[in-house]
């Protein structure tokens, strides 16, 4: 919420207060200033002049040499504008001027020396809201009765300030100026100003439209009729203050509504009242398929669930959230409808998310608007109509009178919540600042709520809105009654967590973190099959988007979509990792779903040996025996992937991205490898006690073996059936794979290194060569391998 502080002092003398002070009175109440926005802040050194003489340039057609007025000087300025004649008043920025960081220096232009700079609205940071013309392409011409050489800054009130606030989710009250400025009197003890809501009605021969409500999502609706209406720009201070509050100036009728949606936070909405058939007012359902075209031309086809104001005929505005085209205020509008009303924020929100149509009048519905916004909405709409002669106000409808909450409580039971003792003189001297009516007997206390306070319930809001004025830097620090100390420190599974992320880390990996929602049409950009578990996602009954409308089963997606991301945006040198949870529960879902963490990686121009290394170097960690195979996964590429088994269960899988998947997602080209290992079973398994073994006295035999075998065998089996044949076989690996002439088409040569080691004596040649026929023999059978010659 944009809070304008020449706005503010309208209502609560703040012009002797600091800027920090109002900003510190703001957070003491429980308001974040995000941002102070200073306008011209950044603009130094521009005076008026007044343009005495313009000559021709000597060397160049499209330039004018200006000789200027500052008052007590004069100077010569080459410009290229077409917009100034001599008696103009223009802006000048002098020799060492900033304009937004740009600094001004005398030079020559074409050969002639040139002492400043002539300045348009747009170097000015300003606009017709503020001064007139300022919006023209050209340079900003002056009122010609402004003094000379004076600051144009100051001189035209350019330097104002504006404080972005944030407002909390149950404070509506304060998504408007008064809300604040209520709130400020509150903090810094200063008398509140309340803006006029005088007017008197006019008479008129005009039939007043009948109103009916039919729609349960429409808790109030009231109007006015204003005739006699003249359209015309508002004045300046109006299109000043909406400027500052990030609202767009269009004219006198349709300022109205926005000033008032800012100043009061009511929406208003005007309807031009000839386009009013049948001269009445349904707030009723849609038809299904109705449409209509709103204001910014766009059709919508309706249903039941959405609410709409209708006239006997048609459609004229989706309710709470934007008018018809045709309803709008137009340049011959002579009679205005004006609509204060409540919609169930509920029902604002589901239509504006159904239609993907926001405005600021949906954007203040959603948040909750109150009955005295209604009255005060309306009234102040009627009075502006008046003061600035755009319409005279003739007739208009009321709420019945709203039900009061009535509170009664007492000072001890305050002071008890608070845990501190509060006078109560200042309590109620809080209450009544922020607009409630306090009957004080002794320390008991009968507060009426006002009715823009909806939040307040009971006696501990109450007590909440005392301390947050009397200041929450009161309050003792004390133990609760049933507190206990504890030993701080984190789980054990918290302690595995943090180990994984260690081990991926120090290979090089860094850790991203991504919504635990996604769509469900990442599971047919990952080619998995209509079978396959992982699309039964839980779905959110209330998504904010599409694309985050089921709970992820599996992380590899987002991993995906991560990537894709960084490398559309030239970003190509990374590895990430992500530990994180994924949710899975038998479809319809009747119980919490099940939780388990899944440690997924990504990286780029990485091979195989890289991303398995990660994987190996986390199971090594935990003790974990494993085996790989082949793996099957549709989004891995079918030869440069595997599968990681314990006990006999998948739990985890990596390779290369396979073609058709980068394309779903988007890549065009790269070297992806990702993978992903679940880690319940690293999670939750007994600790393992670790034996140590003296090193063998004896020394180890190495021995090189090549075999060939069909392209089919997988090296990893190979390496299993190896570690089988004989208990004193350690540390096979790997050193060499050869396919090429001297190899038989689909057939490879592989070549393995081990070592026989004997913890009892040292092995002689025959008992080497007995255990080298036990591996040859049982390779050969099991895989039909033959010894390379």
């Amino acid at each position: 919420m944009r809070l304008p502080i020449s706005w503010l002092n309208e209502y609560v003398d703040v012009k002797n207060i600091s800027e920090k002070t109002l900003c510190d009175a703001l957070v003491g109440a429980g308001f974040e200033v995000e941002e102070i926005i200073r306008y011209s802040d950044d603009i130094s050194g521009v005076v008026t002049g007044k343009i005495l003489k313009i000559d021709k340039h000597e060397n160049a057609d499209k330039l004018k040499v200006c000789t200027v007025d500052l008052g007590n000087k004069t100077l010569v300025i080459v410009t290229g504008a077409n917009n100034v004649t001599v008696g103009d008043v223009v802006p000048v920025a002098l020799d060492g001027a900033n304009l937004s960081g740009k600094i001004i220096k005398s030079a020559p232009l074409r050969g002639v020396m040139s002492y400043g700079m002539m300045c348009s609205g747009a170097e000015l940071k300003t606009d017709d809201a503020f001064v007139d013309g300022a919006s023209v392409d050209g340079i900003l011409l002056l009122d010609k009765n402004l003094p000379l050489g004076q600051d144009v800054i100051k001189l035209l009130n350019l330097n104002e300030t504006v404080l972005d606030v944030a407002i909390t989710a149950n404070r509506a009250d304060c998504h408007s100026i008064l809300g604040l400025a209520r709130e400020v009197s509150a903090a810094l003890n200063i008398p509140m100003k309340y803006p006029s809501f005088e007017y008197k009605y006019s008479k008129s021969e005009i039939k007043i439209p009948s109103v009916t409500v039919i729609s349960s999502d429409c808790a109030a609706y009231t109007s006015a009729l204003v005739t006699d209406v003249k359209i015309e720009p508002s004045p300046k201070w109006m299109q000043r203050r909406l400027y500052m509050c990030g609202v767009r100036p269009i004219n006198n009728v349709v300022d109205i509504t926005n000033y008032v949606l800012m100043e009061v936070g009511q929406p208003l909405h005007a309807f031009d009242l000839n386009y009013i058939d049948g001269n009445e007012i349904i707030v009723r359902r849609a038809a299904k398929d109705e449409e209509i075209i709103a204001l910014n031309g766009e059709k919508y086809s309706l249903d039941n669930s959405i609410t709409v104001i209708c006239d006997s005929r048609k459609p004229l505005a989706i309710a709470g959230i934007m008018g018809g085209e045709g309803s709008g205020i137009k340049n011959d509008t002579k009679n205005v409808f004006l609509e204060s009303a409540r919609f169930l924020r509920g029902s604002v929100r589901a239509t504006s998310r159904k239609l993907g149509l926001r405005s600021d009048s949906s954007a203040r519905f959603e948040r909750g608007v109150d009955y005295y916004s209604i009255e005060a909405g309306r009234k102040r709409a009627l009075s502006l109509f008046a003061e600035l002669g755009a319409g005279k106000p003739v007739f208009e409808t009321k709420i019945s009178d709203v039900c009061k909450k009535i509170i009664k409580t007492s000072q001890k039971q305050i002071d008890a919540i608070l845990g501190i003792s509060v006078p109560v003189k200042k309590s109620v001297e809080i209450l009544s600042n922020l607009g409630f009516e306090v009957n004080c007997k002794g320390s008991d206390l009968t507060i009426v709520v006002p009715a823009f306070r909806e939040d307040i319930d009971n006696f501990t809001d109450i007590a909440e809105e005392v301390i947050r004025f009397y200041g929450c830097d009161k309050l003792n620090e004390t133990m609760m009654r049933t507190a206990v100390v504890t030993i701080g420190g984190i789980s054990e599974r918290q302690k595995r967590i943090d180990k994984i992320k260690e081990i991926a880390l120090c290979c090089g990996y860094y850790e991203i973190m991504t919504y635990s929602f996604t769509d469900k049409k990442v599971f047919d950009k990952l080619c998995l099959s209509p079978s396959d578990d992982r699309r039964n996602a839980i779905s959110i009954l209330n998504p904010i988007t599409e694309d985050l409308s089921v709970m992820k089963t599996e992380l590899v997606s987002g991993m995906i979509s991560v990537i894709s991301t960084n490398l559309q945006r030239k970003n190509s040198d990374f590895r990430l990792m992500e530990l994180a949870k994924v949710y899975t529960g038998k479809l319809p879902l009747c119980e919490l779903p099940n939780e388990s963490s899944v440690l997924c990686i990504g990286a780029v121009d990485v091979d195989f040996y890289d991303v398995k290394s990660v994987f190996t170097s986390v199971l090594n960690a935990f003790d974990v025996k494993y085996s790989l195979k082949r793996s099957d996964e549709p989004y891995l590429h079918p030869g440069i992937s595997a599968d990681i088994v314990v006990d006999g269960e998948i739990i985890g899988s990596f390779g290369k991205l396979h073609p058709s998947t980068m394309k779903n997602f988007g890549i065009k080209t790269g070297n992806i490898f990702v993978g992903s290992l679940q880690c319940e079973k690293l999670l939750t398994m007994n600790t393992q006690i670790h034996k140590y073994s003296a090193l063998p006295k004896f020394p180890p035999v190495e021995r090189d073996l090549a075999l060939v075998v069909n392209d089919d065998v997988c090296v990893g089996e190979i390496i299993a059936a190896v570690q089988e044949a004989n208990s004193l076989i350690k540390e096979v690996r790997l050193f060499d794979v050869y396919k090429g002439e001297q190899i038989e088409k689909g057939y490879k040569s592989i070549a393995i290194k081990f070592k026989i080691v004997s913890y009892d004596k040292t092995l002689v040649d025959s008992e080497i060569v007995t255990i080298m026929d036990s591996i040859i023999d049982v390779l050969s059978k099991r895989f039909d391998a033959k010894v390379r010659a």
